[in-house]
């Protein structure tokens, strides 16, 4: 049975069960009224023959039952009564209703009329069960020469309230209507949510729905129009570095977009309620794609579902190839200019030249290992150290001259081996293509320089500065801002696609809390600002 009808049939038994109590208490406080009523005439009607001056002259008479009967009877007419009985002080009837009963002793407690009280109670007489009034009539002395009392028979009293019995009913079919309707109206709308399943088919739906959100590899977000997050599973707290209780399934209170404390370009994807398809965001030491489309099914209108799946570990493996291909590429050149250098030497001694060839091979040594030795000493990444000396030989290949520079004090660099290969290979390789493009007007030449200095932002912390200058023509205003987007390059486009390493760039750069700038002065510069741990001091080298 579906929630809905439990649900009607519930309040369908509760509202039967409350009209039948309302109907009993209104039937029965309107039978007390009549009791009331009837109390307060035969108390008034008492009070006042005991009271006439008429009845106490006709006491005092050798037959008052002449004297009274028709004045009694002419009450019985007049009033709602059905007796008024004046009799002697020791009880005997001097009127009755019935003729037959006259002369006959009073059968109802007189104590405390004698005593001088006016006395009303419920007890049987000759005509059944009534509510009766008795009350004394004394004359000038204030002795008690008489007694009168009026009643009503319950059986009247009950015919009266029942009189009153469809009153009662009407309102209390008006209340089931009324209740009713409420109830169906509210069955109707609970099976309308519920889609007319039963409360354990919604409790099996809810277990699952949680097992499957929370349990699922990729994060899943619930925008609504108003830019509240209803829905936030495990997954995407995890990779936003959201804490548990901050939202999920079920939560009444949905908080809002910023309350998240996102970056900035993720908190405006979920705000700008448009579809998005696969853009790349950085959270943190995380690379996530973020993918939005609108709510479909019983959600449909109600806000967009955004995806986030991790790509982290897939940038990094990325970045590490493309820098493991920079190093082969570089050292195949360096490999290639050695071979045509030995092919010299040996072509001098074939020559008999062995003079020239020991003093070309001795400078070529020397001008390699002075390259090498000074770098090792400066730097203390080996792998970074090994990428500039494969890439100047790569460079000096195509034409380029690559002069590198290195600080006196540098310190201590915070980004993995990796990470900063991935980030000075890029750099380099776009700026040697650059500087070699544009060797027919200015001498190619791309200069790195890696020094430390006071960060700009917080001048008591120190900083590493990476630049990479070139002599090529420089990148045009309208791409410097879009630049490091995936997608957008100065060259044309070749077979694995175009605008992949100035990404990467900025996602390491991002990734460990550094700045890029670009600036265009002969060719392109780019600087990157990498702010050295505040627990890290300058390590001077020897």
């Amino acid at each position: 049975m579906s929630l809905a009808r439990r649900f009607l049939l519930l309040q369908l038994v509760v509202v039967a069960v409350v009209t039948v109590a309302v109907s009993l208490v209104l039937f029965a406080q309107e039978r007390e009224a009549v009791q009331e009523r009837a109390e307060a005439v035969t108390r008034a009607v008492a009070t006042a023959l005991a009271d006439d001056p008429y009845v106490l002259e006709a006491a005092g008479t050798p037959d008052p039952h002449a004297a009274l009967q028709p004045l009694t009877d002419r009450l019985l007419e007049d009033t709602g009564l059905d007796f008024v009985t004046i009799m002697a002080p020791d009880g005997t009837r001097w009127t009755h209703p019935w003729p037959s009963s006259v002369g006959d002793p009073y059968r109802g407690d007189r104590s405390q009329a004698l005593a001088g009280q006016v006395w009303t109670s419920t007890e049987r007489g000759n005509l059944g069960p009534s509510v009766r009034t008795i009350a004394p009539v004394r004359d000038g002395d204030g002795t008690v020469v008489a007694l009168v009392a009026t009643g009503v028979l319950l059986e009247a009293l009950t015919e009266q309230a029942l009189a009153q019995l469809p009153a009662v009913l009407l309102v209390g079919v008006l209340l089931l209507a009324a209740s009713a309707t409420v109830a169906v109206l509210g069955a109707r709308y609970l099976g309308r949510v519920t889609h007319g399943w039963g409360p354990e088919e919604l409790a099996q739906v809810h277990s699952l729905h949680d097992a499957v959100l929370n349990e699922a590899t990729e994060g899943l977000l619930l925008v609504d129009p108003s830019g509240a997050v209803p829905v936030l599973n495990a997954r995407a707290r995890e990779l936003l570095g959201i804490a548990p209780d901050a939202a999920g399934p079920g939560r009444r209170s949905a908080p809002p977009v910023e309350a998240l404390g996102l970056p900035p370009a993720l908190e405006a994807v979920l705000r700008s309620g448009a579809p998005v398809q696969e853009q790349w965001v950085v959270v943190g030491e995380r690379t996530l794609i973020v993918s939005s489309l609108p709510a479909g099914g019983a959600l449909a209108g109600r806000g967009m579902v955004v995806i986030l799946r991790d790509h982290t570990e897939i940038s990094r493996l990325s970045g590490q190839l493309r820098a493991t291909s920079a190093l082969a590429g570089a050292l195949r050149a360096q490999t290639h200019e050695h071979a045509n250098r030995m092919h010299t030497v040996v072509s001098l001694l074939e020559l008999g030249r062995e003079a020239e060839a020991l003093d070309f091979a001795s400078a070529d040594r020397q001008r390699t290992q002075g390259l090498s030795q000074d770098l090792l000493a400066r730097l203390e990444d080996p792998f970074l150290a090994a990428l500039l000396v494969g890439k100047t030989a790569a460079a000096h290949e195509r034409g380029v001259e690559l002069e590198v520079a290195v600080g006196p004090d540098v310190p201590r660099v915070p980004v993995s081996p990796a990470d900063l290969v991935t980030l000075v290979g890029n750099l380099v390789d776009n700026a040697v293509e650059a500087a070699a493009a544009n060797a027919d007007r200015v001498r190619p030449v791309v200069e790195v320089e890696i020094v430390g200095a006071p960060d700009d932002a917080d001048p008591a912390r120190d900083a590493v500065v990476v630049t990479v200058a070139d002599t090529g023509m420089g990148v045009p205003e309208e791409l410097a801002q879009d630049v490091f987007e995936p997608g957008v390059s100065t060259k044309p486009a070749g077979p694995e696609g175009r605008g992949v390493g100035l990404h990467l760039v900025r996602e390491v750069v991002e990734r460990w809390g550094a700045r890029i700038e670009l600036d265009n002065d002969g060719g392109a510069v780019f600087t990157v600002t990498i702010p050295a741990p505040r627990d890290a001091a300058p390590e001077q080298v020897p």
